[in-house]
């Protein structure tokens, strides 16, 4: 290494000392001494944002055929969350005791396949699973019954 942290290369069969090499090293070092280090700054940059006047809702009028269509749906949503309503009920009044014969489930499939259960726990939790669903289909029904 030579003066401030250069290394020298010298070619084949010279020792590094000739003038020349001298010279140029002599340049670049001055040159590189001559080159201030330069200060970053950073600059803040404003963009401006334009602001956006909230344009009014126009709500437009609904014919009549419109509200009575509307009128009919929220009436068959109504009628679905009553039907949700009255079997979560059913299943609210369905008790299951200790014993583990006292209630029976049944299940029947579309091809006639019949699967019956006496184990209380099982039914327990079956009974259970359905109000949790029968409670999250009546929340959706709900939030669809918009005026």
């Amino acid at each position: 290494m030579g003066k401030n942290g250069t290394s020298q290369i010298a070619k084949p069969g010279s020792n590094g000392n000739s003038k020349l090499e001298k010279a140029a090293e002599k340049a670049v070092e001055t040159l590189v001494a001559s080159i201030p280090l330069a200060e970053k700054k950073v600059e803040e940059v404003v963009i401006p944002v334009e602001t956006v006047a909230e344009k009014p809702v126009v709500v437009r009028e609904l014919t009549l055929q419109e509200k009575i269509n509307k009128i009919e749906n929220l009436q068959l949503i109504v009628e679905k969350r009553e039907r949700l309503v009255g079997t979560r009920s059913e299943l609210e009044k369905f008790l299951t005791s200790s014993n583990d014969f006292n209630c029976t489930l049944r299940l029947n499939d579309s091809d006639g396949n019949v699967f019956t259960t006496s184990f209380t726990p099982g039914v327990k939790k079956v009974v259970e699973f359905l109000k949790t669903s029968f409670d999250s289909s009546i929340g959706s029904i709900e939030d669809q019954i918009k005026f």
